[in-house]
């Protein structure tokens, strides 16, 4: 039985990272999907088209751009990355700390984004993951036990 990839890597957690607009953080989420073998560069295309039906920004600091459902059948392998702007951008009219990047294959997308909403449903986690220099405290909250992202 082959090993499942695992959602989320530390590698793919990028902390203080500076202000960009928001297609370059996009574009870094996918680029990072890409990287670690998630997706295909077609995949970051489908992230822009999701932003065109829906803005993926849902609140708390935090945004979740995704492919559209079409882009499905471009992922690889489901996988999150997490990359961290602790002076904020701007994300359709809201101020965003964390740039969410998610490629999920079959039920694994829905079961994956309940987990993100989940992960920063307290208050005072969103708040910490906004301005955290430690890895290790982002990896375990998007990972620990009955949060499995």
């Amino acid at each position: 039985m082959l090993k499942r990839k695992p959602f989320l890597a530390k590698k793919n957690i990028m902390l203080g990272l500076p202000s960009v607009k928001k297609d370059e953080a996009i574009t870094e989420a996918g680029k990072l999907l890409i990287a670690d073998g998630y997706v295909t560069p077609k995949y970051i295309d489908d992230m822009f088209d999701r932003e065109t039906v829906i803005s993926t920004y849902i609140g708390k600091g935090v945004a979740i751009p995704h492919g559209i459902s079409e882009g499905k059948k471009i992922i690889k392998h489901s996988g999150i990355v997490i990359l961290q702007y602790p002076k904020g951008i701007e994300y359709n009219g809201h101020t965003c700390y964390l740039v969410i990047g998610v490629a999920g294959k079959y039920h694994d997308h829905l079961r994956m984004l309940a987990k993100i909403a989940q992960a920063i449903s307290k208050d005072e986690i969103a708040i910490k993951l906004r301005d955290t220099t430690d890895i290790d405290f982002v990896y375990k909250t998007f990972t620990k036990r009955g949060n499995n992202a």
